[in-house]
């Protein structure tokens, strides 16, 4: 048996030793390991802990240590770039592979068959994958359209630009889908600051709104109130998506209780009512995303449909 760093945290094979082998698939039996795929385990106590992208990266080490012409692309790229998703995991590792090859999906790998099978290809802890670039570009191609700008706004929120986007998709030439990729990227806006951000803004858009300013500053008689997710200063409305993360996890805690973000929340609030000459506020959550309720809210808040 050895021991390999997948991701963050340990992974488990067997080098097909009999004695190896069957003792970790007593283990996974007893519960105290899980299997990713054949031959590789990690752990239950440690797979317990991770969050779904931390798993989706260690599954994509697993399938590389046990290929070694592995090519992470599309999805398990996008974990390894630690490229957000909105979608639930489709419970496949995704690889590339040569046109010769096939499109297919084969033992839990969906493998994606391109033409240009050399090109865009990098190492990233230690895995052979897509450049981040192509990866983008990978998932704009199929992805849905939400998803689509969700990678595209992440990739410009870090050092990716446009210009780079689109001297990597001159470079791949695609038959199919170009089209669709250019709408993306035109779409596409590093200033959105979240996943549920860049999903609120493809969710305006459909309604057919007014597209807002990103990030706009509000300023008071004491300095600065705030930068709010969502401006329309001509119908004078604050848009603000809240996931929730801030009153949950430790590192935007930031060593505070929830009740006091909660209360620093309402003191940011209504700095911001009273900027600017009182403008409106309205303030959304995932649930609000995940029935498409968004464009009927924002419509009841003052935005009017665009002709």
């Amino acid at each position: 048996m050895t021991s390999i760093r997948g991701s963050e945290h340990l992974l488990l094979h067997h080098r097909n030793r009999i004695a190896d082998s069957r003792a970790l698939q007593r283990a996974a039996q007893d519960g105290g390991l899980i299997r990713l795929r054949s031959g590789a385990f990690v752990p239950a106590a440690v797979w317990n802990g991770l969050t779904a992208a931390e798993r989706r990266r260690l599954e994509t080490a697993a399938a590389a240590e046990k290929h070694a012409s592995y090519v992470a692309s599309h999805r398990s790229a996008a974990a390894l770039w630690r490229i957000p998703t909105i979608r639930p995991h489709d419970g496949l590792v995704h690889a590339r592979v040569s046109s010769a090859a096939g499109s297919r999906i084969e033992h839990g790998v969906r493998k994606h068959a391109v033409r240009d099978e050399a090109m865009h290809l990098m190492r990233l802890h230690g895995i052979a994958c897509t450049t981040l670039e192509r990866t983008v570009l990978d998932l704009v191609a199929t992805e849905p359209f939400e998803e689509a700008v969700v990678a595209a706004d992440c990739a410009l929120r870090s050092s990716v630009t446009k210009d780079r986007l689109r001297s990597a998709l001159e470079e791949w030439r695609p038959v199919r889908g170009r089209r669709r990729i250019e709408v993306v990227l035109e779409f596409a806006d590093g200033a959105s600051g979240s996943p549920g951000e860049s999903w609120s803004r493809v969710q305006i858009a459909e309604a057919g709104l007014p597209a807002p300013i990103l990030q706009q500053g509000f300023f008071d008689e004491d300095g600065l109130a705030g930068y709010v997710d969502f401006w329309w200063p001509e119908h004078r409305l604050i848009g603000e998506f809240d996931g929730l993360k801030k009153y949950r996890e430790p590192a935007l805690l930031q060593g505070r209780d929830a009740g006091a973000v909660v209360a620093a929340e309402k003191v940011r609030e209504d700095r911001l009512r009273a900027t600017r000459g009182s403008p409106g506020m309205s303030r959304w959550f995932w649930a609000d995303l995940m029935n498409r309720s968004l464009g009927r809210r924002l419509q009841r808040a003052g935005l009017p449909l665009l002709r």
